[in-house]
């Protein structure tokens, strides 16, 4: 297991602490502004929450154990032309998401600071940039290892 795999087994961990974060944004006077999760805590609470984020999770962990498989079967059995470049856009499409759900779960414990909606987002996207160049930058070098064809 290199640090790209390692890498995508954080991504089950985040609807977790994105809940946690969440229940801490409410006691804080926040709320719920998730398309999806909106709707779950109006109808069924924190449960309804908790119940999102553990499917939430095990879907993800499904999906990394997959995307880890797949790229085993690319650097050793399937040969082709763009698998490199397949791979690498899959790898970083799954790094972009844990670095919104990063900036998501740093906003919510930023509640109590009470920003302005413009520094909300400018902070946000600041915060998801600098998370997906830190994660890059760790596995730089296994992506470069990735096999050239």
């Amino acid at each position: 297991m290199d640090r790209i795999d390692k890498a995508l087994l954080v991504l089950p961990i985040l609807p977790i602490a994105d809940l946690l974060s969440t229940l801490f944004s409410l006691s804080s006077g926040g709320e719920e502004v998730g398309i999806l999760a909106r709707p779950i805590l109006e109808n069924y609470g924190v449960f309804g929450l908790l119940m999102l984020a553990t499917s939430a999770s095990l879907m993800f962990l499904v999906f990394m154990r997959v995307v880890i498989y797949i790229k085993k079967l690319f650097t050793n059995q399937w040969k082709g032309r763009w698998m490199r470049y397949t791979l690498t856009i899959q790898i970083n499409w799954f790094f972009v998401l844990q670095a919104l759900y990063v900036s998501t779960i740093i906003m919510n414990l930023l509640v109590p600071l009470a920003f302005a909606p413009t520094e909300t987002i400018i902070l946000r996207a600041f915060l998801g940039f600098t998370y997906f160049v830190f994660i890059s930058f760790l596995t730089i070098n296994q992506m470069k290892q990735l096999p050239r064809f």
